[in-house]
């Protein structure tokens, strides 16, 4: 698979063209140095003029983002730096129109609005929005979800994350994809079940698509065939949480193997020198079982699944598939298979409010499909230092657009696969992090976020960097001398905040002219 980085300016930050002036590859250069340099775009001047007390968002980029599984054997995607993959249609779609992408190299400019959504946001505590994009290990699943118990520990207050999930990984269906897909029924009874347990401890399921694939050239009916493949798979399977009366919730039950030899993997234990492998892994209130390495080569026993089975290198972790049948007053909630019984009364299905395009693909298509499907917010749409935007057609709906903002300085956008090729990565982007949390504060607490894989890149150094940063945030943001710069920070997902901020919207959408969802130039 083809990773294209996010173009940098004296490899300090990334920003894309202003699809409203019609920019050439001159233009995008003059843009990107003057974005890089703290300086406004047109588009921000005009905004400042209307409201002067809030600069406006920069003209908008499309960075680079992996395919999720980057070792998955069973991925038909090449290795990176290999051809692009096509971007022709979603996979089983009809072909998307002739035109390129709105604002890419060669195509009309958008014709979508972009209008700040401004407040005061001072009068709260500042937003700082933590998102992971893929969902393919259960070991991440693990961890992310128990370093937010441990910061809630620790400061009080329990980080609320959003995952962004591929439908490949939640069905053994033959589909095309990118990164792979699950290999068993009990597979996808695990991350199923992983992920519900997520939901239930607050946090934030999102769409990432089914497959991978790349959409900035898409048709509206590609997109809408995407979504709808998308919810044909997950719609059913994730459910609000309920509780048990005892302090945990009814779903998932996860319990140790039936008949596993006492140390061996699917044991119940108490700490890792309980297991022969030396690693015990908690499963929420009711279970801790032995766990042990599994990929390819390195099969789970019986009763158990494995995270990444087509791992030829790599490994994940063997879990026990989860105990059904489960009967809640006095009628069965999902059978013995794990199928849920969708007449029972206290079942209600998850709703997906929000999007992030693989690659972060977009286009104007992909804003009107998620708006035909009411999703409230999309994070694929690049941009400068800002507060968040809406977008949507002149005089229709509009949903939020929550960017991957770059702060001066900086040497990509907030995402971990962008400091893979960086100097110095592991300091550089602690630097960063830490420097634009206390920027975005200072300009009066505008929302910021990051945006994380399923993946221990750099031998898991960017996963510590986001758990310090985390820290950092929920300590204050402390200086050298111990100062707080940034007193007031809570970890909230993105659907909390499109509810603070309001959305979806009906139109009009406003009038001021959004920045392309166009790639950096390829």
């Amino acid at each position: 698979m083809a990773h294209r980085s996010a173009a940098p300016c004296a490899t300090s930050c990334v920003t894309g063209r202003s699809a409203s002036l019609g920019a050439t590859w001159l233009g995008w250069l003059v843009l990107a140095a003057a974005a890089c340099r703290g300086e406004p775009s047109p588009a921000e001047r005009a905004a400042r003029e209307a409201a002067p007390s809030v600069p406006n968002a920069a003209a908008s980029s499309r960075a680079t983002e992996p395919g999720d599984a980057e070792l998955t054997a069973s991925s038909s995607a090449a290795a990176p730096g290999s051809a692009a993959p096509s971007s022709a249609a979603a996979p089983g779609s009809a072909a998307p129109s002739a035109s390129a992408a709105p604002g890419s190299a060669g195509g009309p400019p958008s014709q979508l609005l972009r209008e700040p959504v401004w407040r005061d946001y001072t009068a709260s505590p500042m937003r700082f929005t933590v998102a992971f994009d893929g969902s393919q290990r259960f070991s991440l699943w693990l961890r992310t979800m128990e370093q937010a118990r441990a910061l809630e520990r620790q400061h009080g207050a329990r980080p609320r994350f959003t995952y962004f999930v591929n439908a490949c990984y939640y069905t053994t269906e033959r589909l095309e994809s990118d990164i792979g897909r699950a290999q068993s029924r009990a597979e996808v009874l695990v991350r199923r079940a992983l992920t519900q347990q997520a939901i239930n401890e607050g946090h934030e399921i999102g769409n990432h698509g089914v497959g991978h694939h790349d959409g900035s050239q898409w048709s509206l009916e590609a997109w809408r065939q995407e979504l709808t493949r998308f919810h044909t798979i997950m719609d059913g399977q994730l459910f609000e949480p309920i509780p048990d009366g005892d302090g945990g919730f009814v779903f998932p039950r996860f319990e140790p193997v039936a008949g596993a030899e006492s140390g061996g993997a699917g044991a119940r234990c108490e700490r890792d020198d309980d297991c022969t492998s030396n690693l015990c892994v908690g499963l929420g209130a009711r279970a801790s079982v032995c766990s042990e390495p599994c990929n390819l080569q390195q099969r789970c026993p019986d009763g158990m699944a494995c995270g990444a089975p087509m791992f030829r290198k790599e490994t994940d972790l063997c879990l026990p598939v989860p105990s059904y049948p489960i009967e809640l007053d006095g009628r069965v909630l999902f059978d013995a298979k794990g199928q849920a019984n969708p007449k029972h009364p206290s079942l209600r299905r998850y709703g997906f409010r929000g999007h992030r395009a693989p690659y972060l693909g977009a286009n104007d298509a992909m804003i009107e499909a998620l708006l035909e499907r009411g999703y409230a917010y999309d994070t694929s749409l690049g941009a400068g230092p800002g507060v968040p935007f809406r977008v949507g057609p002149a005089g229709g709906k509009s949903l939020l657009g929550f960017a991957l903002m770059p702060w001066p300085g900086a040497r990509a956008i907030p995402m971990d696969y962008n400091y893979l090729k960086v100097d110095d990565a592991r300091e550089r982007m602690r630097a960063d992090y830490r420097d634009g949390l206390a920027l975005a504060y200072a300009r009066g607490r505008w929302p910021w976020n990051v945006g994380h894989h399923f993946a221990t890149w750099n031998d898991g150094a960017f996963l510590d960097v986001l758990d310090q940063t985390i820290d950092f945030a929920l300590s204050g943001c402390p200086d050298e001398g111990g100062s707080k710069r940034c007193a007031e920070v809570v970890v909230t997902s993105f659907a909390e905040l499109a509810r603070e901020l309001g959305a979806p919207r009906p139109g009009p959408a406003g009038n001021t002219p959004r920045g392309p969802s166009s790639a950096t130039p390829r």
